[in-house]
């Protein structure tokens, strides 16, 4: 009965790539259209070969994924107790800071666009309850609800970005073709598409938990290929219908542009609805996937006790974030000059260290045989 009971558990705790892909995939979604505001300074060349560059970027990053995701199942065994602490520390400390900016930015749009006569406060505790009610669910769940809402969202998406194409202008694209493009623009255009996706440096810790991980490289790249595809549209969306300096100040564009396209006929009015509500639900599912995940983490680095601590601060911070205006500022500074370099670097130092201990074993185990 045990048995059966481990072997329920153990089929529970893993997902199919088309669910690794679907999770991923809407998990990344709001990130990619919340940070058009990003790269509007860059011209559209700069942005079409950064998004190009950072693609093959993580094409040949999912390759050494694939081969040193062993090494993140059990930090602590894998690293020994403290490294393995201190690497799971950071990663943990990532999904805190997120988890504060989350929860900010979706009582901001709620507030805004949805309920405007409630305190942020209360919005920010609400979000925080919600999202954390699937924190100790398994990662099939999670799984499931990403592959059944994922072509709900991507229908809407790609309706509101058809429906806006029809008044669409070459003008300011043939203007946007003919700037330059430096080298030194194109690294930091890329170098900025990297940080906006560092989500994808957790990859390592979802291979673990995936049917036939080692064929996951094409779920991998095409949640990110999907997701740089649509930040594409939108970038070309906003140039041709607004022109640079249409958009240049405002905080939200996509949602500013899409609040103009209405159905033919009129018979719908406020049809943006569909483009906010997709993009609001994209965003609960990330914050919800970050809870899930900081759990997850914090139980390979025999920490689980921390959860309810790491889960409280966040809210709280939030809280009084939300009520002193809290700056994005900060936690882009943050990933630019802190974890979009320290990621890479950890991803690099794991794998060596894991092809030493690897090795290790294998001239332990050599000189037994020997020995006998």
């Amino acid at each position: 009965m045990k048995r059966k009971e481990k072997m329920k558990y153990t089929e529970n705790e893993t997902i199919s790539q088309k669910q690794l892909f679907s999770q991923a995939s809407v998990s990344m979604l709001g990130l990619s259209l919340m940070a058009v505001p990003e790269f509007m300074r860059f011209s559209l060349k700069t942005m079409i070969f950064g998004l190009v560059l950072t693609g093959l970027f993580f094409w040949v990053q999912s390759i050494y994924f694939v081969r040193i995701c062993p090494c993140y199942a059990r930090l602590c065994t894998s690293f020994g107790n403290w490294v393995g602490k201190l690497f799971g520390f950071i990663y943990v400390s990532y999904l805190w800071f997120s988890q504060v900016v989350l929860l900010c930015l979706i009582a901001d749009l709620a507030n805004y666009y949805f309920i405007e006569r409630i305190d942020k406060s209360w919005l920010i505790l609400l979000t925080g309850i919600v999202c954390a009610i699937g924190m100790y669910q398994n990662v099939e769940k999670r799984g499931r609800i990403g592959e059944i809402i994922l072509p709900v969202i991507l229908f809407f998406i790609l309706f509101m970005i058809f429906l806006a194409f029809r008044d669409f202008s070459f003008e300011e694209i043939i203007r946007e073709s003919r700037r330059k493009m430096t080298l030194r623009e194109l690294a930091e255009a890329f170098y900025k598409i990297v940080c906006l996706f560092l989500p994808v440096y957790f990859f390592p810790f979802i291979l673990n938990q995936t049917k036939r991980n080692t064929s996951a490289k094409k779920s991998m790249n095409g949640s990110i290929c999907l997701n740089l595809g649509i930040l594409l549209l939108a970038l070309f969306l906003l140039l041709g219908l607004l022109g640079r300096e249409g958009y240049m100040h405002k905080k939200y564009p996509m949602i500013d542009l899409m609040s103009g396209v209405n159905l033919s006929g009129d018979f719908f009015q406020r049809s943006d609805l569909f483009w906010s509500g997709s993009l609001l639900f994209c965003l609960f599912y990330l914050c919800g996937s970050i809870f899930f995940y900081q759990h997850e983490l914090l139980k390979r680095c025999r920490l689980e006790r921390g959860t309810g601590i790491a889960y409280a601060s966040a809210v709280l911070f939030s809280v009084f974030a939300g009520k002193l205006g809290f700056s994005f500022e900060i936690y882009r500074t943050l990933v630019r000059y802190g974890y979009g370099i320290v990621f890479p670097v950890l991803i690099l130092a794991a794998g060596i260290w894991y092809k030493r201990r690897k090795m290790g074993r294998r001239e332990q185990i050599h000189e037994e045989n020997t020995d006998k």
